[in-house]
């Protein structure tokens, strides 16, 4: 299975500056991460439409169904924006997806409200948050205005997307009993081991110059104290 957004990204070309400045490793390194951010948003919406589901199964008010319904159009717009970015680079959005998709967890074994509560830590407190701090850093750096609009509308989503997750954690959790609350904190662990493993590969990756962030490149070690500054 492939996600082939060239259509979408050739009928609005977005103008994100002079790249040609960029050496053949800062090229490759902004490409890859674009490219790679273009799948995992697309993928994300996934998440927030297994999120909507629990939000109704649970009968949760109007106002919490339409920020996680609103969060599905958002992440398939972000996953539209990289490719745009993508193709602004020179390169092709046209990927594979993961073989098998990865899996939406159900939380069959919790009920309904508990269900909400683990997504609502997982997605919002944690990799909504941290995708908060670091597309905020990343918005810093942006090399002209036209990556810096990318990464405004992105960044506006992805807060709206955390503060859903700690709303319903302010509104829910003190109802919750005493074993739930075991059960929560028994979670928030693989949460975070979760987390670790994820951004893990922020250690393998090298620093870059001013030159490559502003376009895009990751740097390792700056987005990996990025990650670790806020989950602590």
């Amino acid at each position: 299975m492939f996600l082939d957004l060239r259509e979408q990204a050739a009928s609005d070309p977005l103008d994100i500056g002079d790249s040609t400045q960029l050496t053949p490793v800062e090229l490759a390194a902004a490409l890859q991460n674009w490219r790679d951010r273009m799948v995992s948003e697309h993928a994300s919406a996934r998440v927030f439409a297994g999120f909507f589901d629990k939000l109704l199964r649970a009968g949760l008010p109007r106002r919490s169904l339409d920020m996680a319904r609103a969060g599905i159009d958002e992440e398939l717009a972000h996953a539209v924006l990289c490719a745009r970015v993508l193709a602004a680079l020179g390169g092709d959005p046209h990927a594979p997806l993961p073989d098998p998709l990865p899996q939406v967890e159900r939380h069959e074994d919790a009920s309904p409200i508990e269900a909400v509560l683990r997504d609502a830590i997982s997605i919002g407190a944690c990799s909504e948050t941290v995708a908060v701090a670091l597309v905020g850093a990343e918005r810093e750096q942006a090399g002209s205005p036209g990556l810096r609009d990318v990464l405004d509308q992105i960044l506006a989503d992805e807060v709206g997307h955390a503060r859903l997750g700690w709303k319903l954690l302010d509104d829910l959790l003190p109802a919750t009993d005493t074993p739930t609350r075991r059960r929560l904190s028994a979670y928030l662990v693989a949460v975070l081991e979760h987390q670790l493993a994820f951004h893990a590969p922020f250690l393998d990756m090298p620093a870059m110059t001013d030159r490559g962030v502003a376009f895009g490149a990751p740097d390792g070690p700056s987005n990996w104290r990025v990650f670790v500054h806020t989950m602590t």
